[in-house]
Formats: structure tokens, C-alpha cells, sequence
């Protein structure tokens, strides 16, 4: 092995030692200098994340049911395809005794009054007011941009009273505004048991 072949190697490996030596000492100026900015300043307590104090401000209590649901009287009339049928849907406003599609209903209108965009749909009036119920049945207002796809061949039209609106609507999977009506009246749509 030649002499100049030796030496390169030594000043590679120099050069290796040097670079580490530089990374580790600014690691640790750093960490002496920009460390201590990272712990708490000490005249705040600290408390573990799951201890009582801080979960019960965090975890949201479930909210009581009250039983109460909607009231009305509804009259569907679903055709799909070659099949079609007719159903009605009472609901007392009792939970406990109405029909299952009353509490999904329910939820529905319940998730649509929570929903900062429901006033963009619009109740079908002029001042956008109406029942939280009513905006379930709410039609797609003209110029709303939607997708052009058809979804399915169903249609329905509903006709009654709910939450003291009248109600008289169709419904159908042709675009996306109206699949978005259609999924979200879906429990009145499909074959009631």
C-alpha cells in the first residue's frame, strides 16, 4: 500500500470525527440554550392528562333523552323500478311507542339545526325561518351547483303534516343536491316493517 493511499483515509476519518464532534457540541448548546424555554414556567401546576380533574372537563356528559319526538303524519309514495309502494308514518312524538324512522327522523332534523350551513339550504321561505323538522324536507333551491351523476331510479313523493308544517315534496337520486335529500329522508323512503 502506497503512502498518499494512507493518508487520504486518515484525513476521511478525521474529517468524519470532526463533523460528529461539531453536531454532538451544537446539539448541546442547543439544548442547554433553547431547553429550559420548553419547561413549564414553575409557578404553573402540572397534572397528569387523565387524571379526574382534567377528564371530567374534557369528557362530554351524554346528553338526558327526553322522550319527546316529532309529531306528524306522513304519506310516502316510492316507486323503484318496476316496484312501488305506499306507506304512512305516524309519529306521536313519543320515542318509546312511534315507529323507528320517527327517532331517526329525529336525529336528522336535530343534526340539520346543529349545522352552521343549514341556513344556505333554506326552509322554502323568505326569511329562511321554519321548524327545525320542516328543513328535512327542504327543496334544493335553484342555482345550487350540484353534481349531474344519477345515483338510482327511485323516486318518492311526500305529502302531510310534520312538526306542524305542511309538507307536500319529491324526491330523487338524480344529482348530488338530490342524493343528499334522498339519504337524508332515507328512513320514510325505504319499505317500512
Amino acid at each position: 500500500m502506497s503512502h498518499s493511499h494512507s493518508d487520504r483515509r486518515s484525513r476521511g476519518s478525521l474529517g468524519t470525527v470532526l463533523l460528529a464532534g461539531a453536531c454532538c457540541a451544537g446539539a448541546a448548546a442547543y439544548a442547554v440554550l433553547v431547553g429550559p424555554s420548553m419547561l413549564p414556567p414553575p409557578d404553573v401546576e402540572t397534572t397528569n392528562a387523565a387524571s379526574p380533574e382534567v377528564l371530567g372537563s374534557v369528557v362530554e356528559q351524554p346528553e338526558e333523552a327526553d322522550g319527546t319526538g316529532p309529531v306528524g303524519q306522513l304519506r310516502i309514495h316510492v316507486s323503484d323500478r318496476d316496484r312501488a309502494w305506499v306507506q304512512t308514518l305516524n309519529c306521536t312524538g313519543n320515542l318509546a311507542e312511534d315507529p323507528e324512522p320517527c327517532a331517526v327522523m329525529a336525529e336528522a332534523a336535530q343534526e340539520l339545526a346543529e349545522d352552521p350551513t343549514a341556513d344556505e339550504v333554506g326552509s322554502g321561505g323568505e326569511d329562511g325561518a321554519g321548524a327545525p323538522g320542516s328543513l328535512l324536507f327542504t327543496e334544493v333551491r335553484e342555482g345550487t351547483v350540484c353534481t349531474d351523476k344519477v345515483y338510482g331510479p327511485q323516486e318518492a313523493a311526500i305529502e302531510g303534516t310534520w312538526e306542524g308544517e305542511e309538507i307536500e315534496t319529491t324526491l330523487s337520486r338524480k344529482g348530488s343536491c338530490e342524493e343528499a335529500r334522498w339519504q337524508r329522508l332515507r328512513a320514510v323512503t325505504e319499505q317500512l316493517g
